[in-house]
């Protein structure tokens, strides 16, 4: 009757991390989505309007980007602007590559109107990009996961009968 139980405990066990993988999947598209849109937001204003960065920050944009910049502005108290935007691209639910390259971006907002667009405009198309390449993909690796998680789940259960 244990194993039985422990069977049972496995495959759950397998069946949450199936879960938990998807979500974090899920968390990382929206806030790639959401920092996508913000930066070009921010960009059309910087180009058209000649906004100051300082009240791009404090905008609300919506969605998760507005936890990043929140945390970007806190952390502006104690440090300069590409320390306290490396602290807060780091705590963002992405990939190390992509937060790395949303990392860089603050070191780039130091300079004139040219290259502040010409930065925000490169990080939004390549977050736009991956996006793209992993929404094309999305419905099979899902499944794959999934499958993979249970099978494994299965395996470790069948052992313990």
């Amino acid at each position: 009757m244990l194993r039985w139980l422990g069977a049972g405990l496995i495959l759950c066990a397998g069946a949450l991390t199936s879960r938990t993988i998807l979500t974090s999947n899920r968390a990382a598209r929206r806030t790639r989505l959401s920092l996508a849109a913000a930066f070009e937001t921010m960009e059309a204003e910087v180009r058209l309007l000649l906004t100051p960065l300082p009240t791009l920050l404090r905008r609300s944009y919506g969605g998760e980007a507005d936890a990043f910049f929140a945390r970007v502005t806190r952390a502006l108290y104690a440090a300069d602007l590409p320390t306290a935007w490396r602290g807060a691209a780091e705590s963002l639910p992405l990939p190390s590559e992509e937060r790395e390259a949303v990392a860089r971006l603050g070191t780039r907002l130091c300079g004139g109107e040219d290259a502040v667009c010409a930065a925000l405009s490169l990080a939004a198309s390549q977050l736009r990009k991956t996006h793209e390449a992993l929404e094309a993909r999305r419905a099979q690796n899902e499944r794959l996961t999934t499958a993979l998680c249970l099978c494994v789940g299965l395996f470790l259960a069948l052992l313990l009968l």
